[in-house]
This record gives C-alpha cells, structure tokens and sequence, in this order.
C-alpha cells in the first residue's frame, strides 16, 4: 500500500512537471501554445531586424551611388578637351599631365566607350575658346584640341 501511494505521488509530480498544458497552467508556466505563440514572435522580430538592416544597406548603397553622381556630374556646360582615349592608361597620363602643369583636368566618360580629358571647364562659350587659344600655344597640345558642350548628351 506504500508503495502504491508512493507510485501515485510520484506519477502526479511527473505529470505536473512535464508538458501537460492542464498542469503547466496551473503552476503558471507558458502553455504549448504559449511557447509556440513566443516562437513565431522571435521569428517575427528576427525577420524585422533583418529587413532592417536590408533597408539600411540598400539606404546606404543609394547614398553611395548618389555622392557618386554628384561627384561625377558635369558643373559647366563647356569643357576644353585635349585628349578622347579608349585606352583608360592614357586618359590617366593625359590626366596628370594636366595636373602637372597647372590645370584642373575633369575625365569624362562618353556613351561610345572613350573617356574624354578636358584641362578645363567653364559656363561660358568665349572664355572656353579663349582657353582653347591659350592651350594651342603650348608645345605640348595636340592639335585636335576643342570644345565639348554638355548639352550634346554625348556623355554617360
């Protein structure tokens, strides 16, 4: 008989202690479908904090691209081009060159593949062809030098 009493007393505090909702319940523990409810929440909030950070690479990546076009949009509408390369290597000789003797060279990059270098840009057409003079007098000036207006959308 003591041992049967013993074996009800043991069984009731198993059954108490394991995931029997009807027990859990009344001892205050989270339910199965309380844990599973829980479960779904962390999910829910996993996700968010995912699509978050997503939402904050891609702000930033459009940010990026942004300063990049800022960066590389064309100010003025004329620019004095000595140079039209296919061969990136001598757009960039081109480039410190002008560098070198005192200009602000600008590389611009044209629909067809070529990469343009101009010694200088202005707003207005004279001070361009006044420049354009100036260059040709220099010995080292190719003579094809001219006049890129941006206007002709020939530019990327």
């Amino acid at each position: 008989m003591k041992l049967v009493r013993l074996f009800s007393m043991f069984l009731i505090a198993a059954t108490m202690l394991t995931s029997c909702d009807f027990f859990r319940s009344l001892v205050g523990k989270p339910t199965s479908k309380d844990l599973e409810r829980m479960r779904i929440e962390a999910q829910a909030k996993k996700q968010r904090q995912l699509d978050s950070i997503k939402k904050a690479k891609a702000d930033s990546l459009a940010l990026i691209a942004a300063m990049e076009a800022e960066k590389n949009a064309l100010k003025d509408r004329f620019y004095v081009v000595l140079g039209s390369f296919k061969v990136q290597d001598n757009a960039d000789r081109m480039h410190k060159f002008l560098e070198k003797n005192n200009y602000t060279p600008r590389t611009i990059k044209f629909k067809n593949g070529f990469e343009l270098v101009s010694a200088a840009s202005t707003n207005n057409l004279q001070e361009a062809l006044r420049i354009l003079d100036e260059l040709l007098e220099y010995e080292y000036c190719p003579d094809d030098v001219w006049v890129y207006d941006v206007r002709q959308e020939l530019h990327e």
